[in-house]
C-alpha cells in the first residue's frame, strides 16, 4: 500500500495538472467515520481543521496524526491553520501533511517563510467583501487561493466580485450537493470547497459526503 509521503506525486497532479477537471475538497473532517466515509466518495482534497477550538471541525495535533493514518493515501490530506507559529505549521506539514491551507491573516512574508520550510503546496483563504479582497488573492504567493464568504457564514459571497480575478480559484461558501453543480456551471472554478454543506446537526454527514462528490463528478461528465 502507498505510504503518505507516496502522495506527494498525486497531490502535484491534482494541483497542477492542466487537465480540466473540477477539484472538489471536503474539509472539517474530525472522527474516524468521516475518514470511512471520505475514503468511499474520494473526492480531490480533504481538509483537517487543525488546533483550531473555536470550529467545532477542529482536532488536535494527535488526532490530525491518527485521522490522516487512516485516510487513503490516494487522497492528500490538506491542514487547515489560522493564525498559527509558523514553525508548528512547518514540522506537522513535513511530517504528516500533503497541502497547507491558511485560513487567518497570514500574509505572503508567512507564506514565503513556509515554502522555505516545508515543501508543500499552500492554499490560502480570501474572504471576500469587496474588490480589494480580490486584489489580495491575485497578490497572494499562495499556490492557490480559495474564495470563501465572511468568518462563519454559510451564505456566498458576491459572485460577481469573481470577474476581477486573474488566476484558478478555489469556490467556496454556502455550496452543498443541491447547488454545487450550477455553481461550476456558472463559474467555472478550478475547484470548489464543502464544509457546512455536508453537515447535518453540525456533524459531518456520509450520505451528504457521497452526494455532494457525485455532483461534482456529474457536473465534469463523469
Amino acid at each position: 500500500m502507498l505510504g503518505r509521503r507516496a502522495t506527494s506525486i498525486i497531490t502535484h497532479d491534482i494541483l497542477y495538472s492542466g487537465d480540466p477537471f473540477t477539484r472538489v475538497k471536503l474539509s472539517g473532517l474530525f472522527c474516524e467515520e468521516d475518514v470511512r466515509a471520505v475514503n468511499e466518495a474520494r473526492p480531490d482534497l480533504c481538509g483537517f481543521v487543525v488546533d483550531w477550538p473555536s470550529s467545532h471541525r477542529h482536532v488536535g495535533l494527535g488526532k490530525l496524526r491518527g485521522l490522516v493514518h487512516r485516510l487513503d493515501p490516494t487522497i492528500p490530506a490538506v491542514g487547515v491553520f489560522c493564525n498559527q507559529p509558523l514553525g508548528m505549521v512547518a514540522e506537522l506539514a513535513d511530517e504528516v501533511l500533503d497541502v497547507v491551507e491558511l485560513q487567518g491573516d497570514e500574509d505572503n512574508a508567512y507564506i514565503t517563510f513556509l515554502t522555505e520550510l516545508a515543501d508543500v503546496p499552500i492554499i490560502q483563504t480570501i474572504h471576500v467583501h469587496d474588490a480589494s479582497d480580490i486584489e489580495r488573492a491575485n497578490d497572494s504567493r499562495a499556490d492557490i487561493v480559495m474564495l470563501n464568504s465572511s468568518w462563519g457564514s454559510s451564505r456566498p459571497f458576491d459572485w460577481l466580485l469573481v470577474g476581477g480575478l486573474a488566476r484558478p480559484y478555489i469556490l467556496s461558501g454556502g455550496l452543498n450537493e443541491r447547488n454545487v453543480g450550477a455553481a461550476i456551471a456558472r463559474l467555472h472554478p478550478w475547484g470548489v470547497n464543502i464544509d457546512s454543506g455536508i453537515e447535518s446537526d453540525r456533524l459531518n454527514d456520509p450520505d451528504k459526503i457521497c452526494d455532494v462528490v457525485a455532483a461534482v463528478r456529474a457536473t465534469d461528465g463523469g
